[in-house]
């Protein structure tokens, strides 16, 4: 895990993916939502589940590491972690935003000399209509304060 975490350099923007009504679907959207209110150097973006409308946002930021947070099916405990490069991104289990996040990975990518990393959580739940799993809430909450010890400003 440190070692991920000393990967994220240079100008960051972290990119929240997740429905906000679909359960533990919606983590990297909470993430990111909760880190808005910390003070760290960071580009925030929430796409919640369409990655692929933001595209041209994140390319434009000219950011050297790029940061996607996302609930991924792993066959994993709920709320379990996976740092992965984006080149991991399809070993390592499924979303329900795969093909767009892969796809929106390639074209940015092919746009930008950006660094991609991605965190996935295990979902415990993603049903409509569902909360945040108990699981889930408590591995976003230590992300968030990884990132924020890792993003401190000053």
């Amino acid at each position: 895990m440190n070692k991920f975490l000393n990967e994220i350099e240079g100008k960051v923007l972290i990119v929240g993916i997740g429905n906000p009504l679909r359960g533990d679907d919606a983590v990297g959207s909470y993430i990111v939502k909760s880190l808005t209110k910390s003070n760290i150097n960071a580009v925030l973006v929430d796409c919640e589940e369409q990655p692929e409308r933001y595209i041209e946002k994140i390319i434009h930021n000219e950011p050297d590491t790029i940061l996607f947070i996302d609930a991924l099916h792993m066959n994993q405990k709920p709320g379990s972690v996976a740092f992965l490069k984006e080149d991991n991104l399809q070993n390592h289990g499924i979303s329900s935003h795969q093909t767009n996040l892969k796809m929106c990975i390639n074209y940015i990518k092919s746009k930008s000399k950006s660094k991609i990393l991605i965190i996935g959580i295990q979902p415990a739940n993603t049903e409509f209509g569902q909360g945040m799993s108990e699981q889930v809430l408590n591995t976003a909450e230590i992300l968030k304060n990884l990132l924020i010890s890792r993003l401190s400003k000053g």
